[in-house]
């Protein structure tokens, strides 16, 4: 009997249950910045010494805050405790947990590197849409709408990097069904053991999946909304592949937010140099 994608995930996740397959830990700046942000008594010079300890972690952060995602006024932010400010405490401890899954979620072999660079790519467009909208339509705060779009399928390199040789003894398409099955758990599994707000695994949970428990979260339709305008303009995602030849307006997260003709195509104006802006931001990473 052929063993199917369904045993193999199986497999896979009773590892992660036994242990076997470890989930990523947060390197130690990221958790050293949750503390000082979490003590009253610091503020943003205090975070900044901490980031500074890390080149690639100030580096990045820099380079962030000062794109137009971050920086529309184009004033030239040259110092962290700067950017720290410009992009908010908490919302700096959230694209550090970004920034570190650039840095560490990294696999030897060249098939499963560029498997993570797709999804991280089509993530990034997600969150350039999402933050677009939300500053169209002020639901929610753009910068929240960004960092979900940016973590939202984080499940997928936390698989094949936990479990590398199981997917490299996978053809793609198999690969891919069983990252389909997985990578929701896994990302949720994966911020709870970071501690993140409730909300991000909600959003992981639940996104791209209409169903009567999914959470009347805003958030989480912005997420949506924003991955299905990117692939309806040609950015094709790892998986989770929206349906083609269907009309955007009737995408049913689209129409809970009231996005309209305009919004979709303002975002198609911008998306293309915005998202190569965010590429290189992220790329020395």
């Amino acid at each position: 009997m052929a063993i199917t994608a369904d045993d193999i995930a199986a497999r896979i996740r009773r590892k992660f249950n036994d242990g076997e397959a470890k989930l990523p830990v947060l390197p130690d700046a990221v958790l050293k910045v949750r503390a000082v942000i979490a003590d009253d008594s610091k503020g943003a010079k205090d975070i900044a010494g901490v980031i500074a300890q890390s080149p690639a972690f100030s580096a990045a952060v820099l380079r962030i805050a000062n794109s137009a995602r971050f920086n529309p006024s184009h004033h030239e932010i040259r110092n962290l405790p700067m950017a720290i400010q410009r992009i908010g405490s908490t919302h700096v401890l959230q694209l550090l947990m970004g920034i570190a899954s650039r840095l560490y979620m990294q696999v030897k072999q060249p098939e499963l590197q560029d498997a993570i660079r797709r999804n991280f790519n089509h993530s990034l467009a997600v969150a350039v849409a999402a933050q677009h909208l939300a500053q169209m339509i002020p639901q929610v705060a753009p910068e929240d709408a960004f960092i979900t779009g940016l973590l939202h399928k984080i499940g997928v390199p936390t698989v094949i990097c936990a479990v590398p040789d199981e997917m490299m003894a996978c053809n793609a398409e198999r690969r891919i069904e069983i990252l389909q099955q997985l990578h929701r758990e896994m990302g949720a599994r994966l911020f709870h053991f970071w501690n993140l707000p409730d909300i991000f695994t909600q959003v992981i949970l639940h996104q791209g999946i209409e169903s009567d428990d999914r959470p009347r979260e805003k958030l989480l339709d912005f997420v949506d909304a924003g991955s299905y305008i990117t692939q309806h303009l040609g950015h094709a995602p790892l998986l989770d592949s929206a349906p083609k030849d269907t009309d955007p307006l009737q995408f049913r997260a689209i129409k809970r937010l009231g996005i309209g003709e305009s919004h979709i195509a303002a975002i198609e104006i911008e998306l293309d140099d915005s998202l190569e802006e965010m590429k290189q931001a992220f790329g020395g990473v």
